[in-house]
């Protein structure tokens, strides 16, 4: 898991106040096994507070910040209003649970207004500003981080299921292009480098249009034509299963049915809805990027040929290599 933390205080930006919260929530979420990769410092401005947490939550490497100060009642206290702004969805049960493990300490938890939330790939959880209540707050909330961080990634794992079941979901990545790009010759690259380097490997391509990959005449067509909802062919090395719907399953749903076994999965397809997206795109293809179109989102790199100016990570398209290797840092452990 890779973090940022943002302390906001007046006093602290300018060196007035020694930051102690900063070093104990880092030291804690580094004996946790979580990779800090930002800690800063900054004002309790509205505006800076917004652009920091647009920033960070956009270049889509960091999973989780954590916010620190600014959550009560005070009129420069306005880290909930500038974290509320910027997040496309709210997760309530977190801010009423710290508020929850505080009350059971003092009263004057009533006053914080601590809230946590999810933009793009990113979960925001605000903190208040003390060290010591700090730490209590997240302590209280962890055990919910990691499979949170997960499902906002497309984990589709049950969340009811969790405790009983532990075996970790396999990591999904997603390549996206215009047609003509080059994203399957560069998926299919990347799928051989990840199964040389020992990682099993699932693919899914999905096709916007009906296909039909049985036989006219062969016997499991036959018995597909005959009514078959569910029909298998299989031999001493594979299997094949064709399975009839009257609605199009989704990603997750098809990822928690048949790929549970995997490491990682490979997508190529479903647009919007894809997670973890790795642009491929050639100027010549078109002018523009699908990353910078209005409404675009899950978008985590851009493999190209040409000079971009991006917060995500660019990536050489002819370097499979370095493809497969973020995949790994970013999604994976090394075997």
């Amino acid at each position: 898991m890779k973090a940022a933390i943002l302390i906001l205080s007046d006093k602290g930006a300018i060196g007035q106040r020694k930051d102690t919260s900063g070093p104990a929530i880092r030291r804690w979420l580094t004996e946790k096994g979580v990779e800090i990769l930002h800690v800063d410092i900054i004002p309790d401005d509205f505006f800076m507070i917004q652009g920091k947490l647009i920033n960070w939550c956009d270049t889509a490497i960091i999973e989780l910040i954590i916010t620190c100060g600014g959550t009560g009642v005070s009129p420069r206290d306005v880290t909930p209003e500038a974290t509320r702004s910027i997040i496309e969805r709210e997760l309530p049960g977190f801010g009423e649970l710290m508020r929850q493990k505080s009350l059971e300490k003092t009263p004057m938890a009533a006053l914080s207004r601590a809230i946590a939330g999810i933009r793009n790939n990113c979960l925001i959880i605000n903190l208040p500003g003390s060290p010591k209540a700090a730490l209590e707050n997240l302590e209280a909330v962890w055990p919910a981080v990691g499979h949170g961080i997960a499902k906002i990634k497309g984990d589709p794992s049950d969340c009811a299921g969790i405790h009983s079941h532990q075996k970790d979901s396999p990591a999904i990545v997603s390549f996206a292009g215009y047609s003509g790009s080059g994203k399957t010759t560069l998926a299919t690259e990347v799928i051989k480098l990840l199964c040389g380097k020992g990682y099993r490997v699932g693919a899914i391509k999905h096709d916007g249009h009906s296909f039909d990959i049985d036989k006219p005449g062969k016997d499991s067509w036959r018995m597909t034509q005959a009514g078959a909802l569910v029909t298998v062919i299989s031999d001493s090395s594979t299997l094949a299963l064709i399975k009839k719907h009257e609605r199009a399953p989704s990603l997750s749903d098809i990822i928690a049915n048949y790929y549970a076994e995997m490491d990682i999965v490979v997508v190529e397809g479903w647009k919007d809805s894809a997670p973890n997206k790795i642009e491929v795109y050639r100027s010549e293809v078109s002018d523009r990027p699908l990353f910078q179109q209005d409404n675009a989102k899950n978008f985590v790199a851009v493999a190209t040929d040409c000079d971009l100016q991006s917060p995500l990570p660019l990536l050489d398209i002819n370097r499979p290599l370095q493809v497969a290797d973020f995949i790994i840092d970013t999604y994976l452990k090394p075997h």
